[in-house]
């Protein structure tokens, strides 16, 4: 079984290497950890289900593993390139990598481990370790984002804390592969459910405590802001996801599809008024949440389309965070009106961003398509022609939205020489892109992976 941690023990071995004062050590044994990471990660995907009283992996958690591990891969190379435009750091670059592993140490924990207590304890650190990374440049509006960060989804997390006490109270037990073999109904534990739906639903985004994603996403760094709506937003709805496998009560299912197009809805809505290029991206982020958790809620393909678009959004939207983090890097700001030409100026970075643009907002022939069209046709299956035209312009009210702008700042007069990035900050974003491209050659895979998962 101890295959399985392989991960986890890498971020950790990273996690200890990376304070040693050696010059660039933090960063090789980062690197170095997350690609034995993905390569542990590929490994598990080949091997049986593993279900013990400490582990519990199965289809979908070897997705998770597998995204966490890529992006991870991506992030911590990135960060090479862009701490070296951070003026005036709050961190030493050697507690940067330090508290980053430490972050993916309890992402990759908690899609691993069995037990539900664990789970929370998990999702839990992930907010303790990832605090000052949002801080990390050190002004008044980073840190204030930080702290409201932490008091708005660690207020969530004791909601769903009461969701794993009142899940104990009704089935005896914690432990996923227990409950997968025994049949628990009544209010109790339909109360639980809701009750995680609110709380994990916190950090995952949802509607209406969602207030806290824009401002970190828009002042934290481009690498973090990356892991956060990549991977960590998705572990949260990982968290959802097995709470509805342990509930027969269509209740709570009926609760998060409500939510769901609510937070699609309102930010696909305020995503029209956005000036500013990261919290625009933060709040697609928070559209693509609310399309992902329409597909949890309805099982079955919407189920299968919701974890096509988690993934292919992982790759697009780390890929769309590192562009800002290159253009940052030149204009000195986010504001959109102030950001012109990028196609002239930025040529590469340019036309990356404008496919991940396309990618993130659901285009063909990216996976985020893929995934969108599986979530709609489950909708009209499910809830009918209204419901589904409903779901189909938020939508496409988001695509306009965050394409328009993209265009704008990439194709209007250009201001400035010439000057790209060097070849790392260029090279990682296009290999995102082409991910979230090449994630539709693994759609029937990813069915097949998830066809036994829990809530799916």
């Amino acid at each position: 079984m101890w295959i399985y941690g392989l991960p986890i023990f890498c971020a950790a071995a990273a996690s200890l290497l990376s304070i040693v004062r050696v010059v660039a050590f933090d960063e090789v044994v980062s690197v170095s950890a997350a690609t034995a990471a993905v390569a542990s990660s590929i490994l598990i995907m080949f091997l049986p289900n593993a279900v013990s009283p400490e582990i519990f992996v199965d289809g979908l958690s070897k997705i998770m593993l597998l995204t966490i591990s890529v992006i991870y891969l991506t992030t911590t190379v990135f960060s090479i390139t862009y701490l070296k435009y951070v003026e005036n750091p709050l961190l030493k670059k050697r507690i940067y990598y330090l508290l980053l592993n430490l972050f993916v140490l309890s992402m990759l924990f908690s899609v691993t481990v069995a037990n539900f207590g664990l789970i929370w304890f998990a999702v839990e650190a992930t907010t303790v370790t990832s605090a000052l990374l949002v801080a990390l440049d050190n002004n008044q509006v980073a840190i204030e984002a930080s702290w409201r960060y932490v008091i708005i989804v660690s207020t969530g997390l004791v909601i769903s804390l009461l969701a794993n006490i009142l899940l104990f109270a009704a089935s005896g037990t914690l432990d996923a592969g227990t409950l997968r073999h025994i049949t628990v109904s009544g209010h109790l534990l339909a109360l639980a459910a809701a009750l995680a739906i609110i709380g994990y639903g916190t950090k995952a985004g949802l509607f209406p405590l969602y207030t806290w994603l824009p401002d970190v996403h828009g002042n934290a760094p481009s690498p973090v802001s990356a892991l956060f709506s990549a991977v960590l937003l998705p572990v949260a709805v990982f968290a959802i996801v097995r709470f509805l496998g342990v509930v027969s009560d269509p209740g709570p299912r009926r609760l998060l599809f409500v939510l769901g197009v609510l937070t699609l809805g309102t930010a696909a809505l305020i995503l029209t008024v956005q000036r500013d290029l990261k919290r625009m991206f933060a709040y697609s982020t928070i559209e693509n949440m609310g399309t992902i958790l329409i597909g949890v809620s309805l099982g079955g393909a919407g189920a299968v389309g919701a974890i096509v678009l988690l993934v292919a959004h992982g790759f697009a939207k780390s890929a769309a965070f590192y562009l800002s983090g290159n253009i940052l890097s030149r204009y000195k700001t986010m504001r959109i009106s102030s950001i012109r030409g990028v196609h002239r100026t930025m040529p590469v970075t340019g036309m990356t961003l404008f496919f991940a643009s396309l990618a993130v907002s659901g285009a063909p022939p990216f996976g985020t398509f893929v995934g969108e069209f599986m979530i709609l046709s489950a909708v009209f299956a499910h809830y009918g022609p209204a419901a589904a035209v409903l779901v189909g312009a938020f939508i496409a009210v988001g695509f306009v939205a965050v394409n328009a702008r993209v265009t704008a700042i990439l194709f209007s007069p250009a201001h400035g020489e010439r000057r790209e990035r060097g070849w790392v900050g260029v090279t990682v974003p296009i290999i995102s892109t082409v991910l979230s491209f090449g994630v539709i050659a693994f759609v029937p895979s990813i069915e097949k992976l998830v066809s036994g998962a829990f809530g799916l």
